[in-house]
């Protein structure tokens, strides 16, 4: 670096606006971190803000951070002389007690008291945010287990949902997503096919997904859980009543259907309960139900 570039360059300038920038963007992001919803929801709704996921302001605030951290260090090293004079007497000029640096450690102290003790308005602050972060949290957001989006099929099939493997399988490739392995991690299939897991799941499950809503670049996925998305509990859970609504497929013939299969019916039972009156998987009532009456 030629003389004059050392010139023109002040180093003393840079560390500050380093500072003062860093300081900011980990201000914003720690802001926008204080709203975010939990990691159960964020993940699996693939949430969004400012077209930004969850992961990436958080990868931000520690960048941010970071930077502002060692910008710190260098802005305390080439300020060293007037920092020390705070800690010094106007009178004698020796290190002695001021009564603002005093108050300065007295009020980090306070701080850190009184928010391991709760007092408010400390606890208030760190109750608020909690409220503000489970807000997101509807039924209609959740995974059908916490961090679904980090199972592999094969596991979703076996512990969330009421369509067995061979199935949920089938569902994916007849929508085009190809599926290498019944291992592959929900998540990363997602990720590969450019959708959240939420919306991969509920095809899999052979469901159709909701853009009404919010929380998400797919909103909710509907209330109900079945041809229209929802909680993630699969049709299992829906009353036969219910099912034939979400389908509009006509209730009479859907008993009739189900008697002659040799099943109990009633329409206020849940399809799982009807399956279990024989013992059947509840992906069978699919077939059955939608069946043409001879």
């Amino acid at each position: 670096m030629s003389e004059e570039t050392r010139k023109i360059f002040n180093w003393r300038s840079y560390v500050s606006v380093l500072t003062a920038l860093s300081f900011i963007g980990m201000a914003f992001t720690g802001i926008v971190l204080f709203f975010v919803p939990p990691g159960r929801v964020a993940n699996w709704t693939g949430w969004t803000m400012l077209a930004l996921t969850k992961h990436q302001w958080i990868g931000l605030h520690d960048w941010f951070s970071i930077i502002f951290v060692i910008a710190s260090v260098f802005h305390l090293y080439l300020n060293w002389k007037p920092f020390v004079c705070y800690f010094k007497s106007r009178v004698t000029r020796a290190f002695g007690l001021r009564a603002e640096w005093a108050l300065a450690a007295i009020t980090c102290i306070a701080v850190f008291i009184c928010t391991l003790v709760g007092v408010k308005p400390f606890s208030s602050l760190l109750v608020l945010g909690e409220s503000i972060k489970h807000s997101w949290d509807s039924p209609g957001q959740r995974a059908p287990i916490a961090h679904a989006e980090l199972f592999s099929l094969t596991e979703l099939a076996g512990k969330a949902s009421d369509v067995d493997l061979d199935t949920m399988l089938s569902n994916l490739k007849t929508r085009g997503i190809e599926v290498e392995s019944p291992d592959v991690v929900l998540g990363e299939l997602a990720e590969a096919y450019n959708m959240t897991p939420a919306r991969l799941y509920y095809i899999a499950l052979g469901q159709t997904t909701s853009d009404k809503g919010g929380g998400g670049r797919y909103g909710q996925a509907g209330a109900d859980g079945a041809h229209g998305g929802g909680s993630g509990r699969g049709f299992g859970r829906m009353t036969l009543k219910q099912y034939c609504e979400q389908l509009d497929l006509d209730l009479n013939s859907a008993v009739k259907n189900l008697k002659e299969a040799g099943f109990s019916v009633g329409t206020d039972m849940t399809i799982r309960d009807i399956s279990d009156s024989t013992g059947a998987h509840p992906s069978e009532i699919h077939t059955i139900i939608q069946a043409p009456i001879p």
